[in-house]
């Protein structure tokens, strides 16, 4: 599966070591920076040349610099990269600002698989979520839908859906919600727009505040 990952290099500089590691498991990586440039130990410089060069890797100063400028920076290549790479391409966010999450959220309402992580666990780490529900098996959708969305259990905001979908998984051997959650977007069971409403699919209008 295609991934890309989108890096803020203002609150997570010390990510910049796991790089070399990283470019293995991502097909494009963009690092923004809107403060001080980020230091680079002399080792990294060769093996992150070599990814600038070959056009995986790019390194996005914003020239202004201020509060919240990586933010934009990322925000837009989010928005560039979901037209240029495959539908089914893997989208992480690492940052520790809490605004990211609505790139994080614009991205899901493409249907996109997307993560957010904060630094705490490896950038290789991949998810068992993806386009289309793979990791997700279709017993398992099939028993979401039929237990919870035909039985009336429709949350009208993306958090409440989430919790739902949390509560259905316990006690079902390797059920992932964060997964499950993924698959209904991307086979249009659910939609959630940029404002974390959710509609659903077929006979489901659109839920109400």
């Amino acid at each position: 599966m295609p991934r890309a990952l989108l890096l803020d290099l203002d609150n997570c500089p010390s990510q910049l070591a796991q790089l070399p590691k990283a470019l293995s498991s991502f097909s494009r990586v963009i690092a923004c920076h809107g403060g001080h440039e980020p230091k680079v130990s002399l080792g990294l410089v060769p093996l992150l040349a070599t990814a600038l060069q070959a056009g995986q890797l790019e390194i996005v100063p914003m020239k202004r610099g201020g509060k919240n400028a990586a933010d934009f920076g990322l925000a837009f290549w989010a928005g560039r990269l979901s037209a240029e790479l495959p539908a089914d391409t893997e989208f992480v966010v690492l940052s520790l600002d809490r605004d990211l999450d609505h790139v994080v959220h614009l991205l899901e309402g493409l249907g996109r698989s997307v993560r957010r992580l904060d630094g705490k666990e490896p950038l290789t780490a991949a998810s068992n979520g993806a386009p289309g529900g793979r990791g997700v098996s279709d017993r398992l959708l099939r028993d979401y839908e039929r237990t919870q969305l035909v039985a009336g259990s429709t949350p009208a905001r993306r958090a409440t859906l989430r919790s739902s979908i949390r509560a259905f998984c316990q006690g079902r051997d390797g059920a992932d919600p964060d997964a499950l959650f993924d698959a209904l977007v991307a086979r249009g069971v659910v939609s959630v727009d940029s404002n974390d409403r959710v509609t659903y699919r077929g006979d489901h209008d659109e839920i109400p505040f």
